[in-house]
């Protein structure tokens, strides 16, 4: 639905202030002329406010829209957009200096300028001690919707939209949701959606004294990696990366790749050496889903012949190193090749591949594809902003077995997406933040660089693997995987022998065990009922001791979905 905003840009001196300390910002008049002070300033649905600068924060300042639930699907969200300066370049919005802090809270941010140029920056801090944004939408950046560049006490993005981290012209940097080039204390992001960006997190900065945690989070089409991971605790689990780093990689940097973020997901940790060990960063890395459509890897296999190919996730060389070192630093199993099936794509996958042509033949930026979703904020006519929303984008989706594939067994993603599952999350979230944390060290499907060439990827091959049974030969296999309440765990002997049967949850945690002192040679099968346990993944471990002292061990995934 579009809505027509009318936005009378004249001074009105004075504020009206009401109960609780709250300023109703009046839409006839520019922001930064009316926020001259600590507080807390409310915005109202249908009306749409303007900037003609940006706001240097020395206080802390909050911007409340009404509560009417998740924002999209609000009817009529309040809008907050820039003017052009007076030589017709875009404008930011905040910087937070020292002495300020920023919370922003069920508000719509376009960096859509009336003259077609694009905001940089919504809000960097450079000093203050906070940033925190719930229940928001950026759209239409160039560089970074947010940024951080001092240390401060907290980052705080949950619930928020981000849609087109875009620079407009075949250079793929920039469009951040959020670059830190330095990390606070404390980092959430969970239950955001992005759609259309340039990278997603970063950039470089000393983060290792940080607590970061991503979960819960959909990335819908990301031109880059280059995804630095390395804090003192940092747990990213149960995301979706959808289309992510489609711009794809020249072959040669496979060998030696000469820009890490043409390499992979995971990245470098060159302050390793300031800090003389490792001992300091803790890394859980599980249970997140990597998904490329079709139709882009359908491209590189037309187009990049011998020079060009989809860019691998896994990983850089220096990653191999910190996980030998450091037992704290876990890559556990990650999903791929499975498409969620979203309900409503945002369908420009096809201008993501003429974008890709343009890119790797070098062509001028005056023929750059338009790779973008419809801004959901334009501009009539007469000048005043035109909001259509909610836009046309529904990343709830009907692939059945991720919707039970997280650590905690709730759908992959944002949550938001799926409202009785968020409310599960929240109820017990404690639990759950516990749980990963246990599995940095305790994790039993993790990846390790001696023995693999990459990390554990969870595949429709391995989601629908049949049973296999070899007679006279040491196996183990069960049927069926997936599996819905009852699976037949089968394992074969070749002599007399002690055998421990185990099943774990990827936390470590044991779930069912059986002992046998002395089974004879052969075939052997035993029903596991996993009724009373949450979906998800899970490890079946065997160690069996022969006759003669040797020992037999070997592992499997299966499957538990309901």
């Amino acid at each position: 639905m579009k809505k027509t905003f009318t936005l009378l840009f004249v001074f009105i001196l004075g504020l009206c202030s009401v109960s609780m300390g709250q300023t109703p910002l009046d839409p006839g008049q520019f922001v930064n002329a009316q926020i001259t002070g600590p507080g807390i300033y409310t915005v109202e649905a249908g009306q749409a406010y303007a900037f003609d600068g940006r706001i240097d924060l020395t206080f802390d300042v909050t911007i409340l829209g009404p509560d009417a639930g998740w924002i999209m699907e609000a009817t009529n969200p309040p809008v907050l957009v820039n003017t052009p300066a007076a030589d017709g370049a875009p404008r930011d919005f905040f910087e937070i200096k020292e002495g300020g802090s920023l919370t922003l809270q069920n508000v719509l941010f376009s960096g859509t300028h009336s003259n077609g140029e694009i905001t940089g920056v919504f809000a960097a801090n450079t000093g203050g001690s906070k940033l925190i944004a719930d229940n928001c939408v950026f759209t239409d950046f160039r560089d970074f919707a947010l940024r951080n560049q001092f240390k401060g006490d907290s980052i705080s993005i949950t619930n928020c939209i981000f849609m087109n981290g875009v620079r407009v012209g075949f250079n793929p940097w920039g469009g951040f949701p959020l670059r830190m080039d330095v990390a606070c204390d404390n980092v959430l992001l969970e239950n955001n959606s992005v759609v259309n960006s340039g990278r997603l997190t970063g950039n470089s900065g000393p983060w290792h004294n940080a607590n970061i945690h991503e979960l819960h989070n959909t990335y819908v089409n990301q031109t880059v990696a280059g995804h630095e991971q390395r804090a003192n605790e940092m747990i990213i689990a149960n995301n979706i990366y959808y289309n992510f780093h489609f711009i794809g990689r020249k072959n040669e940097m496979a060998v030696s790749p000469s820009n890490t973020y043409d390499a992979s997901f995971t990245t470098w940790n060159y302050f390793a050496d300031s800090k003389n060990s490792l001992d300091s960063i803790s890394l859980y890395l599980g249970q997140n889903l990597f998904f490329r459509p079709q139709e882009i890897l359908d491209w590189f296999t037309t187009n990049g012949g011998d020079t060009l190919s989809p860019s691998n996730l896994w990983e850089h060389p220096d990653v191999d190193s910190f996980i030998v070192t450091d037992n704290n630093y876990t890559i556990g199993a990650n999903y791929a090749e499975l498409d969620p099936e979203f309900t409503m794509h945002p369908g420009n996958t096809s201008a993501i591949a003429d974008y890709l042509v343009g890119h790797w033949s070098g062509a001028t930026d005056s023929l750059w594809v338009d790779w973008r979703t419809t801004p959901p904020v334009a501009f009539g006519g007469d000048g005043l902003p035109v909001l259509t929303w909610p836009p046309a984008v529904d990343l709830s989706y009907s692939n059945t077995f991720l919707q039970t594939a997280g650590t905690d067994g709730l759908p992959l993603g944002d949550l938001n997406w799926f409202p009785a599952m968020k409310e599960q999350y929240l109820a017990n979230k404690d639990t759950i933040i516990g749980a990963l944390r246990d599995s940095m060290v305790n994790a039993q499907v993790v990846y390790d660089p001696t023995t693999m060439d990459q990390t554990p990827l969870i595949t429709e091959a391995t989601t629908t693997s049949a049973r296999q049974v070899v007679p006279g030969q040491l196996y183990l296999s069960n049927y069926p995987n997936p599996f819905h309440e009852v699976t037949t765990i089968e394992f074969g002997l070749k002599q007399q022998s002690k055998v421990t049967l185990g099943v774990y949850n990827l936390f470590g945690q044991q779930v069912y065990e059986l002992t046998q002192d002395r089974l004879a040679t052969g075939p052997h099968a035993y029903n596991f009922n996993g009724s009373n346990l949450v979906n998800g993944i899970y490890l079946i471990k065997i160690d069996a001791i022969g006759a003669d002292g040797v020992h037999y061990v070997d592992s499997k995934k299966i499957i538990l979905s309901k």
